[in-house]
């Protein structure tokens, strides 16, 4: 139907509802009168648009007629049905025809096919009979109640401890629904708010929720959303209460990614998500409490089903062992070609070592490292096809037989050899004897706490962020960089870099700059260490908006991030002391503080044969109780603006640079040996005050 005949069937259309051509024409010589509102115009402005809407009304239904005509003669083909409903959306968004929202019917689905999905559920993940059934009652609702045109397909809320199958058993349900062809597919999105905490994030936030609220699969999950940014949870709730949120700028879509339009009003421009066709489920370790807390009374009145999910007791953990234990059979067998076999020392190693805190999550991690190293094994040697690979326990430690070898199964995230390699350097450290000290307890505190998750015992995760107060070149740079391999050797931190910042890279100079920026250097530190260098110089006064900004996105990243960041502040003691005022939150997350004292002149001497080492050359033993007695002087005089380790390494630079004229005059001298005359004790720093 091309354009002049679909012109031509609404003009006739209009003519045959209102008897008169629905163009508006007008000679350009027609006056135009205004006049007042009169009560006799309020009445013929009302009797005219009440003919008006039993038109639109009588164009409607003969709309329909006709298309049932069409469809009774054969004529409506797929091409003429598109262009009769783009013919209908025409005509509807002129004359203003809109559909009230209404509760439409699902595709019909009775309790018979419910219930299979349930016993089918039993047979995938390990579940308490309650818990399945209010999970499935919760995805059954709208084939019961119908849903309503417009909203999400139902709200819930699932509550429960980590590891509990939370996840598996909602990607279980889905998958049963897709074979059943009830969902189109089976696929489960999972949105962690935690990902997203500034407006800096905004653009990746609606690209993702963009994403899984178009994406095939019919399930959302939310996690995470207690310490979601403000602005993203306000958009969850308007999806979950109304259906719809209105973004505050207009996108287009280019290659499926969401861009900015800065044109104006274009085609296809997209300024609203919708919530319809999705399940939406928030999943918390707390109660429903934490959804009012993030979302409001409202939300948790379009709540229709809260499911809770109990901790894992002896007996179901066991069959959660079973379960993962056929998994990593049937996986072998497919992929590695292995038949494996195991006894119950196997299932009983497992349950005194998964990891209680985090129940089936630790059973999920530790079934991936056998697969691995069974894997791994595979790879570094010829293994014919159909091989046995018997899983064993010696010594406490399990092990996989396959023909002639074995491989050990367990994996650990502590890297012994690069401990090892740290405490060396920790002992080639001069002096900061506590320092050290306290660095090795961590380990040990780290270690007990891991044997009593092992043990299903409460653990007390001590704070390790850290204040480190001491004059410049007290080593306290260093010692950072040590902290940081050290927590990723011993398993405390996933990847360990040292992010060295200062006050200029986290404070921004224009209002709502500084927070996104700070999150910014953060995200780029987490799995390691943040060293905010003169940190005290973040706090101005009250009046310092933007560093008071800083203090509190920095207060709230070490609070959502716990587990995986570790910050590091260093300055000067008095300085420190007074920044620690600046929030109420800093003192207690900064319970680590380490003083670095100034280097004694025997520890500087030390110092400088460590330098002079490291640079290819040895001080002549002549020297070293003068220099120790001129350090003495120095660190006496104004340890602070001497610079302590790098008045060390200013020194050891100096006479290399000496010994090069002396040698260049001189070629028979020894060209690695510093001596005396290469040396200038001449005392450059003068008292505090002057």
């Amino acid at each position: 139907m091309n354009r002049d005949k679909k012109h031509e069937e609404k003009e006739r259309l209009m003519e045959e509802v209102l008897n008169k051509d629905r163009s508006y024409k007008m000679d350009p010589k027609d006056a135009v009168e205004l006049s007042f509102k009169t009560k006799e115009n309020v009445e013929d402005i009302a009797d005219t648009m009440k003919r008006s809407d039993e038109a639109l009304d009588s164009l409607k239904a003969i709309l329909e007629k006709q298309q049932k005509d069409l469809e009774n003669l054969g004529f409506l083909n797929a091409e003429n049905q598109t262009d009769m409903d783009k013919l209908q959306q025409e005509l509807e968004a002129e004359y203003n025809i809109h559909k009230e929202a209404e509760t439409v019917a699902l595709k019909e689905v009775d309790a018979q096919v419910f219930d299979e999905i349930k016993k089918e559920v039993q047979t995938r993940v390990v579940i308490e009979e309650e818990t399945l059934q209010d999970l499935v009652t919760a995805f059954r609702r709208p084939f019961v109640m119908g849903e309503n045109k417009g909203q999400a397909k139902n709200v819930i809320i699932v509550t429960g401890p980590r590891g509990s199958n939370r996840h598996a058993s909602i990607a279980a349900i889905a998958r049963s629904m897709y074979e059943r062809q009830i969902f189109v597919s089976d696929e489960v999105y999972t949105i962690d708010m935690s990902l997203y905490q500034s407006n800096s994030q905004e653009q990746i936030f609606l690209q993702d929720l963009y994403s899984v609220l178009n994406g095939k699969g019919s399930v959302i999950v939310f996690e995470n959303f207690e310490v979601g940014f403000p602005s993203y949870l306000r958009m969850l709730d308007d999806l979950a209460c109304d259906g719809k949120v209105t973004l505050n700028k207009r996108y287009v879509l280019n290659k499926g990614v969401l861009v900015e339009n800065q044109t104006g009003l274009v085609k296809d421009a997209i300024d609203s998500f919708y919530a319809e066709g999705k399940y939406f489920i928030f999943l918390t370790t707390k109660g429903t409490s934490s959804a009012q807390d993030a979302f409001g009374a409202d939300f948790l009145y379009h709540v229709l089903d809260v499911v809770k999910f109990n901790k894992l007791d002896e007996e179901r953990t066991k069959k959660v062992l079973d379960l993962e234990l056929e998994k990593l059979k049937e996986k072998a067998k497919q992929n590695l070609k292995l038949n494996v076999q195991y006894d119950d020392a196997i299932r009983d190693w497992l349950m005194q070592h998964f990891d209680k805190t985090s129940g089936t999550d630790s059973i999920s991690e530790l079934m991936n490292d056998f697969y691995i190293s069974i894997s791994q094994k595979v790879l570094d040697q010829d293994v014919p096809e159909n091989a046995d690979c018997v899983l064993k326990v010696e010594e406490d430690t399990p092990v996989a037989m396959i023909g002639a070898g074995s491989v050990k199964l367990s994996r650990t995230k502590t890297s012994q050899e690069e401990i090892e390699a740290i405490n060396a350097e920790l002992n080639d450290v001069v002096g900061l004897d506590m320092v050290k000290d306290y660095i090795k307890s961590l380990q040990s505190h780290i270690h007990m706490q891991a044997i009593r998750r092992e043990q299903g015992m409460k653990t007390s995760d001590v704070s390790k962020h850290m204040i480190f107060t001491g004059n410049p070149g007290t080593g306290k740079t260093t010692i950072a960089r040590l902290i940081s391999r050290y927590m990723k050797a011993i398993g405390a931190l996933t990847r360990g870099q040292l992010v060295e910042v200062t006050r200029a890279d986290l404070v921004a100079q224009y209002v709502g700059q500084t927070a996104p920026l700070t999150m910014n250097v953060i995200k780029s530190a987490l799995g390691g260490v943040l060293f905010i260098d003169e940190a005290y110089s973040l706090y101005r006064g009250k009046d310092d908006a933007f560093g008071l900004e800083c203090i509190d996105t920095i207060v709230k990243a070490m609070e959502d991030h716990r587990d995986d960041l570790i910050i590091i502040l260093a300055g000067y003691r008095k300085e420190m002391a007074v920044f620690l005022e600046s929030n109420s939150g800093l003192k207690s997350r900064f319970p680590n503080i380490i003083d670095f004292p100034d280097y004694t002149g025997l520890e500087l001497r030390k110092i400088a044969e460590i330098q002079a080492k490291s640079k290819g050359y040895v001080i002549a033993d002549d020297v070293k109780d003068k220099l120790e007695e001129y350090f003495n002087k120095v660190q006496s005089i104004n340890a602070a603006e001497a610079g302590n380790g790098r008045l060390s390494r200013n020194v050891v630079e100096d006479a290399i640079l000496a010994q090069s004229e002396r040698i260049v005059a001189n070629k028979d001298e020894p060209m690695d040996v510093l001596k005396l005359e290469d040396f200038d004790f001449t005392i450059k720093v003068k008292p505090p005050g002057e």
